[in-house]
């Protein structure tokens, strides 16, 4: 209620005003970023996870467990039955019998905060141990503190897996709160993997905010060492102080995305100024890729020298990371520069939606090579294998749930049955419906 008053007041001063403000904006985006997460398969996975973390509840008078309890127990069961380490998937009466469950509290799991309950990690503890009491490591703590370290591991750990991938990283962001988070590199890191994932989803404001919080950060703590930044972009040749420097560049890079693809003037002459600044800060570093190429060749092109555009556009036209179809989109665009025709080049192909795909590519083959379970255990982060096998236990049930319930596939559901006998088909009785 006190978000849609601010939200409100908001709107109203600026219609007043005329003018699209920063704040409108970013307040904008918030309500944009609710819709986007607001689908059935984000559904279905805060399902399971209220699930698991019910099964830590001491109090089991809470009304929310009250209305949970009978489906929490049906969802530990089908999981305990999953190893959470293979592509394996779930019966396919189990899968109905779940999909059954999950339909009856539909609506309470969208309307329920996931945080009302107790951990993840507890939740896991206590399925693993039958048991409601918290171990030692769970006495004394801050809850907020914790589970917002919870959903900045699962944002980043889901971020690119085949079946979870960017839409639930972007419900685990939309649920942490840096501000909870004591100055540190956990805290700048999960900014930008926020920053960047806002961006992809056209969230440019939201994105923008959290970015300007870190490069203020980084500007105040050039000293402290960035292991998991090191480990995260695979910078593991570069010392700290070179490790600060390129990240530091990497905020400017992506706030300066933001701001291209923002509505007003000013916002654009404010990216040339975070290109430029990541540009330099590369430069000191004698780093060469496809994100140095585009932006010098986009800001060639915007201030008016395309012939120094071209060695980078070059470059781009033979980078692996396009497809074909792309590559020769770069072609079309050197054959515009080299005719004079930067103008076009810019507007038909080598436009703002094109440079920021550059930045997204780039980003996803780099995020796809991290291992973040042996990344997390390295650095000692507890009760990492648990997790990492919650999520996959998740996308075993995710999977079979969406195999055997989608329009498209009911027919298969049934098949499957048929092949095993008349006993399966009596059970899956009513299922369906």
């Amino acid at each position: 209620m006190k978000n849609l008053v601010l939200f409100c007041t908001v709107l109203f001063l600026a219609a007043c005003s005329g003018e699209k403000t920063d704040q409108l904006l970013l307040e904008l985006d918030k309500k944009k970023l609710a819709e986007n997460i607001n689908y059935d398969k984000i559904t279905f996975y805060k399902f399971a996870k209220i699930a698991v973390r019910s099964t830590a509840v001491q109090d089991t008078t809470q009304p929310e467990y009250q209305k949970f309890s009978k489906q929490a127990q049906s969802v530990v069961r089908t999981l305990n039955k999953v190893n959470g380490h293979g592509n394996e998937n779930i019966s396919v009466i189990d899968a109905l019998r779940l999909y059954k469950e999950y339909r009856s509290v539909k609506q309470f799991v969208k309307e329920t905060d996931e945080d009302v309950f107790p951990l993840l990690t507890a939740g896991l503890i206590a399925m693993n141990n039958g048991a409601r009491t918290p171990v030692p490591f769970f006495k004394d703590f801050n809850k907020a503190y914790y589970q917002n370290i919870e959903h900045a591991i699962l944002s980043m750990a889901v971020l690119t897996t085949r079946d979870l991938g960017q839409p639930f990283a972007l419900y685990e962001c939309s649920k942490t709160q840096p501000e909870l988070l004591d100055d540190c590199e956990i805290k700048t890191l999960l900014e930008f993997v926020r920053g960047f994932l806002f961006f992809g989803n056209n969230l440019f404001y939201l994105s923008e905010d959290g970015l300007s919080r870190n490069i203020k950060w980084l500007d105040k703590n050039e000293k402290i060492p960035l292991p998991y930044t090191k480990a995260f972009f695979g910078w593991s040749r570069l010392s700290d102080e070179q490790t600060h420097v390129a990240f530091h560049s990497m905020n400017y890079l992506f706030r300066g995305f933001d701001r291209m693809r923002m509505e007003r003037k000013i916002d654009e002459e404010r990216s040339l100024e975070d290109f430029e600044a990541f540009l330099n800060d590369m430069n000191k570093l004698g780093i060469q890729n496809e994100l140095v190429w585009g932006i010098t060749a986009y800001l060639n092109l915007k201030k008016e020298r395309p012939e120094q555009s071209l060695p980078a556009l070059e470059k781009l036209s033979k980078s692996p990371l396009f497809s074909s179809s792309e590559r020769e989109a770069l072609q079309q665009t050197i054959v515009y520069v080299k005719d004079r025709k930067s103008d076009k080049a810019l507007t038909n192909v080598y436009d703002k939606a094109f440079i920021g795909k550059i930045a997204t590519k780039y980003m996803i083959t780099l995020l796809s090579k991290i291992d973040w379970e042996k990344l997390m255990k390295q650095q000692g982060v507890p009760y990492t294998e648990e997790v990492f096998a919650a999520i996959g236990k998740f996308k075993a049930l995710s999977n079979s749930v969406s195999e055997y319930t989608q329009p498209s596939t009911i027919e298969k559901g049934k098949k499957e049955i048929g092949k095993k006998g008349s006993e399966l088909l009596e059970k899956a009785k009513g299922l369906w419906n």
